[in-house]
């Protein structure tokens, strides 16, 4: 039966340097991103809860500053811009003024029975044909870090907004508790996160909500600034150990890559090697102890090497005589031989 011959399987050589150095890069990289994904997750976490507060804060101010009473009658029956209007939407300016971040600033209701939306009453833009104080005119032009204050737009009162509108769960809770989102939205402006508190009247019954839209540039900041600084100094880091890693991984592989060229030497005749300094320091390890060993190994074979020399020296003279008897006997056996042995004894 025909043996079928499998073909050689190709390898590829990679030395113990790249090995170690592969290794170390992979633990590294793996390692480093998890410290970099929790201290940016960390830090976001704690910029936003940070903004998160600033912004309830700056809407329970507002909604303080409203009578809930007269609030009540405006969206009942008031009118857009009369005194009742004007009055609240200048709390609501004043607030806007004493903190640039809090660019929109607004209030709404949610009627009984709609529980999918609410509706707009009282926003803090200018009316029409009112001339901006010197303030409003300084914020308009304001540049935040990443965030540039929106011109104002005024919605009509008692315009609704709903689900497909962006009303999320928090600002129709933000009836009833005051709250803030988690996620940041962005427009053409910046990014923003809105919160929202209470208004209450006089027997301390929500009435409606104050809304406000507030930059998150300093969470987008924060952010782009650990991405900016952590990577570099990761790249740095990385390239500064994987040099000292490749350097230990010399100082490592130097007495095996010895041992293996000492090995092939050996495999070639060559017994005549001083693996002495592999094994003679002060500070003994596996490598060491795989040396003196090799070399009592190399001594032995060596030994049993010349042993086999001398029995194969003795063993071939022997298989010689015997051969020289054989080649002997075959001559005397033949008839020609016997035929001069008797002619021999005749003459004799």
């Amino acid at each position: 039966m025909n043996q079928v011959t499998k073909p050689p399987i190709r390898s590829i050589f990679l030395s113990l340097r790249i090995k170690l150095l592969l290794i170390f890069a992979l633990l590294f990289t793996f390692a480093f991103a998890a410290i970099f994904l929790w201290f940016y997750n960390f830090a976001t976490a704690l910029a936003m809860d940070n903004l998160r507060k600033d912004l309830i804060a700056t809407a329970l101010t507002a909604a303080a500053g409203i009578d809930g009473d007269a609030y009540t009658r405006l969206y009942q029956s008031g009118q857009m811009d009369d005194a009742t209007y004007t009055a609240i939407a200048e709390v609501l300016r004043s607030v806007k003024r004493s903190n640039p971040k809090a660019a929109g600033i607004y209030t709404y209701v949610q009627l009984p029975g709609e529980s999918d939306q609410v509706h707009f009453v009282v926003s803090a833009a200018l009316p029409p044909g009112v001339a901006p104080s010197p303030r409003d005119v300084a914020l308009s032009q304001e540049r935040l870090s990443g965030c540039t204050v929106p011109p104002s737009s005024r919605p009509a009162m008692g315009q609704s907004y709903g689900w497909a509108d962006g009303l999320s769960p928090t600002m129709l809770n933000g009836v009833r508790q005051p709250g803030a989102e988690t996620e940041l939205w962005a427009d053409d402006w910046g990014n923003w996160l809105s919160g929202y508190a209470p208004i209450y009247n006089a027997d301390g019954q929500p009435v409606g909500a104050v809304g406000v839209d507030m930059c998150a540039a300093d969470v987008t900041q924060l952010q782009q600034n650990i991405r900016r600084t952590i990577l570099p100094v990761f790249g740095l880091t990385l390239a500064v150990l994987a040099g000292l890693v490749f350097a230990l991984a010399h100082g490592v592989t130097r007495p095996i890559i010895a041992l293996t060229r000492a090995a092939d030497r050996i495999g070639q005749g060559d017994y005549e090697q001083d693996l002495t300094a592999l094994h003679s320091g002060l500070l003994r390890d596996e490598v060491a102890t795989l040396a003196e060993v090799f070399e009592l190994m190399v001594g032995k074979v060596y030994q049993r090497e010349q042993t086999l020399r001398r029995q194969l020296e003795v063993l071939k003279i022997e298989i010689d005589e015997v051969k020289r008897q054989k080649q002997v006997s075959e001559i005397v056996e033949t008839d020609f031989f016997q035929d001069l042995q008797a002619k021999a004894r005749n003459m004799r």
